[in-house]
């Protein structure tokens, strides 16, 4: 069920300031398509940027260990689809489901820890919180306004979009480990449950059908 929040834990943070010699630019970090991530945030940072104009951006940065992490991907016309989650694919190939093999599925858009922090990492901004960030942790920046509705705090797992290829959030949304669904959510389109519960639903649909298939039969023996 999805829970509103209040944002004192957020709010409590102490703000680090930062003046900068020209303008702030973030869309020219934001090109490319970006990144689907899941981690723990580790440590939480605020931060507000006041440009040569004096005009001030405000944001919240959550230094996450990252988990697993896939490639964005989209349509022709835009539309953002579903990522080529790993190389190879089951295929059934007994009665009932009782044996598979295993095919190949195309070229995977998993990508290790390593390459995300290539993508993501960009060294001025890095330069500005570094000194917040813990070990083997990537930092993501979002603006106040995109979770202001939100509490996220140390240890929360999260699922993490990115804009671009850079440390921008496009949508952040926390996840119950348990239940494995998302608990409350900021920006982009609406999130759906664990990346799991695909395969748990066609396991179960699977499973109905067979059902269905065996009821046939013996309704056939009766006749």
């Amino acid at each position: 069920m999805s829970r509103i929040y209040d944002n004192k834990p957020l709010q409590s943070l102490p703000v680090q300031n930062h003046n900068l010699g020209g303008t702030w630019e973030p869309r020219q970090y934001q090109e490319g398509q970006g990144i689907l991530l899941e981690g723990t945030i580790q440590a939480r940072s605020r931060h507000v940027i006041t440009d040569v104009k004096s005009e001030k951006t405000r944001y919240f940065v959550f230094h996450i260990s990252v988990s697993r992490a896939h490639r964005r991907q989209f349509d022709r016309s835009g539309k953002e689809i579903e990522p080529n989650f790993s190389e190879t694919k089951k295929v059934n190939t007994g009665f009932l489901n009782s044996s598979y093999k295993v095919e190949a599925k195309g070229d995977t858009d998993r990508l290790t820890i390593d390459e995300v922090a290539k993508i993501v990492s960009k060294q001025e901004l890095d330069a500005l919180v570094t000194r917040h960030r813990p070990q083997n942790c990537l930092s993501f920046w979002v603006t106040e306004q995109a979770v202001e509705h939100l509490e996220l705090v140390e240890g929360d797992d999260v699922r993490v979009k990115t804009s671009g290829n850079g440390p921008f959030i496009s949508s952040i949304s926390k996840l119950d480990t348990l239940k494995s669904t998302v608990s409350n959510y900021a920006g982009g389109e609406v999130v759906g449950t664990s990346w799991t519960d695909k395969i748990m639903t066609v396991k179960s649909q699977q499973h109905e059908e067979m059902e269905d298939t065996q009821g046939a039969d013996d309704d056939e023996w009766d006749d």
